[in-house]
């Protein structure tokens, strides 16, 4: 924090340092992108407007954020995300980071510096909230309804153990008294809506029951709490992007033996990720399963299994477009019984659709070399619509 931004550079078209402006109105139904602040922001073309946004993510946030407002001139729906949860564990005392290089800091002095660099809304730089950590949970209530501005969302960075039987309630209960919109972003390795049963059950619920709440760094789990009433969700770019593990651990990965990375691609069909290794040798001998959006135009999505710069680029341009699509389509229903119902249909024919992929390409019903519907998937597909 200690280089301030020049104020002649300040972001177009924004009252970036006005903390009346309420951060519910301009962030209502939008589902934005997790871009990672380790690389050189661009523009991207496959975002919706009105209906989406990004977040910057990562310790060189604030920078990169203003990069993007004033050397990219990006006008559209921003938020800088920091990521102090990744090295911080918020404590009954202290909930939130303070700036590491300002002695008495305070977190609106974070807020504001956010605003500064060209942020729509501020994020509480909130520590990561540990398993049945009941006072540190409290500790995050009780400062948070401390801040007397308009323009904050309280990050909420969660075990995902917060959403089982035993501690869903006083989840609940505790955001319920938040008086701030919330952020939700859940912990575990890999998915961490596969951790549990009772996950995808108790995480819309969360989201019904209070209102205001947002769920950041996910995947299409973003688009479930969006049809269930959530004030907006981010999905990240990539995989890392897409839950966050506590600050004492490594982040695990399948990959064995290092070597180059290749993109994660959504299949528009199966409504699932998959990687681009795992596609090539699932389609090896076989034709493989083809998109249709402006990126792909009918080509096969077996194409991304290259580590190079523009293949990535293209797989991201392919991933967004078919989710913004998605976004497009909900928005287009209304809110309630009819938005739920079209997204449980939806999510539902691509279960079915698991089995008829799996024949076309030679895998039977009980192989588990072929395409597996993910758990969450499945969930969405038959828990009930509530009305």
């Amino acid at each position: 924090m200690s280089n301030a931004p020049d104020p002649r550079r300040r972001p177009p078209a924004l009252k970036t340092l006005d903390h009346t402006v309420a951060a519910v109105p301009l962030l209502q139904g939008r589902v934005l992108l997790h871009e990672h602040a380790r690389n050189i922001p661009r523009p991207r073309r496959a975002l919706d407007d009105e209906l989406s946004g990004v977040v910057m993510t990562g310790a060189n946030a604030d920078a990169r954020a203003f990069q993007l407002r004033t050397d990219v001139g990006y006008e559209g729906t921003l938020l800088i995300d920091s990521a102090a949860y990744s090295t911080y564990t918020a404590t009954a005392e202290e909930p939130f980071m303070a700036p590491p290089d300002e002695l008495f800091a305070t977190v609106d002095d974070s807020l504001n510096f956010q605003k500064a660099r060209g942020a729509t809304a501020a994020l509480t730089p909130t520590g990561y909230i540990p398993p049945a950590s009941s006072r540190a949970l409290k500790a995050v209530m009780r400062d948070a309804n401390r801040i007397e501005r308009d323009d904050t969302l309280v990050s909420l960075p969660i075990d995902v153990t917060w959403l089982n039987r035993e501690n869903i309630g006083q989840l609940i209960a505790v955001c319920a008294k938040i008086r701030h919109p919330k952020a939700v972003i859940l912990f575990r390795q890999f998915d961490p809506l596969e951790q549990g049963k009772d996950v995808p059950a108790n995480l819309r619920r969360l989201f019904t029951e209070v209102e205001h709440m947002a769920l950041l760094r996910t995947d299409l789990a973003a688009l479930d709490v969006l049809a269930h009433g959530a004030l907006c969700a981010g999905i990240g770019v990539q995989s890392s992007l897409r839950h966050a593990i506590p600050p004492d651990e490594k982040a695990q990965i399948g990959k064995r033996g290092g070597g180059p990375t290749y993109p994660h691609v959504l299949m528009p069909q199966l409504m699932c990720f998959k990687g681009a290794e795992s596609l090539s040798n699932l389609y090896a001998n076989v034709d493989p399963a083809t998109c249709d959006c402006e990126e792909c135009d009918g080509r096969g999505l077996d194409r991304f299994f290259l580590p190079d710069g523009d293949t990535r680029r293209e797989a991201d341009n392919h991933t967004i477009i078919t989710w913004s699509g998605w976004v497009s389509e909900m928005a287009s229903y209304r809110a309630g019984t009819e938005r739920k119902t079209w997204w449980r249909n939806k999510c539902a024919a691509a279960v079915d659709r698991y089995a008829l992929e799996n024949q076309r390409i030679g895998q039977g019903a009980s192989s588990k070399s072929g395409f597996q519907v993910p758990p969450p998937l499945k969930a969405w597909a038959t828990l009930p619509v509530a009305p």
